[in-house]
């Protein structure tokens, strides 16, 4: 698209701050225009349409490494860059983003965990960024979070060892005993938005519905963080590719020669 995905109304100021940083995460009504819905829904069915024999719809990983423009437009709109450049400073990297898609009847349950832990990046890191295209609710997988939780440090993990996939959740001794009257769920619309602190407990459960539940997720940081490497699958072809980290905005501090897009050549 050649203007702006996000709706005018949408703003990042301090009361939206406050409440990211008192409770962890803060909601917004409106996000993506309703064009935007509809081009960037669009594009997530192509996207699903073209994958490789074996590769879930689950994890599109780093799709803006993969050839994908317009994913990387929306990483990179000035309005996303001024919410994390209030959250962790002036020097920005994206880092990871992805099309997390759960079709109907499909998809499992991910129980109550941190997602920083798991990265192998450190330093100041911005909330992740959480946008629906199709209504969500807990009937087509949507996620629930520990509100205020984020300030409690790495909590202990349990790894279940009948489990393949996500085997690590929180041990379930450490959280709390009410945790289905406190927690928030993300009942949203498509075209909403999330975003929610790096060290905040959440989980999602599987899609029972006939629907789809299909988000779209962007990971920043600050530019004088740790970078770790990370290897992904495309999700086209099977194959394997390093996580890059780019600078999306201010300088390069650490002088580490980072790249601004994966479209310069």
């Amino acid at each position: 698209m050649s203007k702006s995905m996000i709706h005018k109304s949408f703003t990042y100021g301090g009361a939206e701050h406050r409440q990211y940083l008192q409770q962890g995460y803060t909601i917004f009504d409106r996000f993506l225009t309703e064009d935007a819905i509809e081009f960037c829904s669009g594009q997530v069915e192509r996207m699903a349409s073209q994958l490789h024999d074996g590769v879930t719809a689950e994890a599109m990983i780093n799709p803006h490494q993969l050839g994908e423009r317009w994913f990387w437009e929306l990483a990179t709109d000035p309005k996303i860059l001024d919410m994390i450049e209030h959250q962790i400073g002036p020097n920005i990297l994206l880092w990871s983003g992805a099309v997390l898609a759960k079709p109907p009847r499909t998809g499992m349950e991910i129980k109550w965990h941190q997602d920083a832990p798991y990265w192998n990046v450190a330093g100041k890191l911005a909330g992740g960024i959480w946008i629906p295209l199709d209504d969500v609710d807990e009937d087509n997988g949507t996620m629930s979070i520990l509100p205020g939780w984020h300030t409690k440090g790495v909590l202990p993990r349990y790894t279940d060892p009948d489990k393949d996939f996500f085997a690590d959740e929180i041990d379930p001794k450490v959280l709390p005993t009410n945790c289905d009257q406190i927690k928030v769920t993300y009942n949203l619309k498509a075209g909403q938005m999330a975003t929610h602190d790096t060290m905040l407990p959440h989980y999602s459960t599987p899609n029972r519905s006939d629907r789809w539940r299909r988000i779209m997720g962007f990971r920043y940081m600050a530019a004088d963080g740790e970078l770790g490497d990370k290897i992904y699958t495309s999700y086209r072809d099977g194959s394997s590719f390093p996580r890059r980290f780019f600078l999306v905005r201010g300088e390069d501090v650490k002088s580490h020669g980072l790249p601004r897009s994966p479209f310069d050549h």
